[in-house]
């Protein structure tokens, strides 16, 4: 059983456009909605969400109370905004769940062990899939899923999703076909060749160089 992450939120009254000078005093604007509650609009100092958010990320479930005496509602962070340019932190959406009905989410694959492949030189280690949509328990929501690569020993070596080892009571969506990490060749441009290359540009800008002198 994970750690019990909690965080007392306020309502908000400042809607739309005005949101703006929220942001400017450090709150955060957010809505807290889903199963069993009236959709709410909060806000939070936005440091202390920061804090929640790299503890949670969108896997962890948070206690989330509105106001000191308020109940605590079972929440995911479902989705976090932030400026394109600045990157700065402009909406949060809290989504209550009901803990006895299984959820559906994005859970992030870490590719674990080193792949002989590319301890040898063969190869490049790509990974093409960086997370995998399940349908779980909200209680049981695992906080990565690994890939291990101990075993790609081969350029042209892929995993599957349908590789994976998925915990019980996980059901993936994702395609089980889907490619999550192959082994690339390392392609290098041989010497010789760039020698020539580089050679004919040479060559062909000093007949250019002496068409223009001759012309003159």
């Amino acid at each position: 059983m994970s750690e019990t992450i909690e965080l007392t939120v306020q309502p908000r009254t400042v809607i739309g456009k005005a949101s703006k000078k929220l942001r400017r005093e450090g709150l955060l604007p957010g809505v807290l909605y889903g199963y069993s509650i009236e959709p709410q609009a909060i806000q939070i100092d936005g440091r202390t969400f920061e804090r929640v958010y790299h503890r949670a990320g969108n896997v962890h479930l948070v206690d989330v109370r509105v106001g000191e005496s308020g109940a605590a509602t079972r929440v995911f962070i479902s989705e976090v905004k932030r400026d394109p340019i600045t990157h700065a932190l402009t909406h949060v959406d809290f989504m209550a769940v009901n803990l006895r009905l299984e959820t559906t989410t994005n859970v992030p694959i870490v590719l674990t062990g080193e792949a002989p492949a590319v301890r040898s030189g063969a190869g490049l280690l790509l990974q093409n899939l960086e997370t995998l949509a399940i349908k779980v328990l909200p209680t049981d929501v695992p906080e990565t899923l690994a890939a291990d690569v101990s075993k790609m020993t081969e350029v042209g070596a892929t995993i599957l999703v349908k590789d994976l080892s998925i915990p019980a009571g996980v059901t993936v969506l994702t395609d089980p076909d889907e490619v999550v990490a192959r082994i690339s060749a390392v392609t290098v441009e041989p010497v010789e060749e760039v020698e020539a290359t580089e050679a004919a540009e040479a060559e062909a800008a000093e007949s250019g160089e002496a068409a223009e002198e001759a012309e003159g």
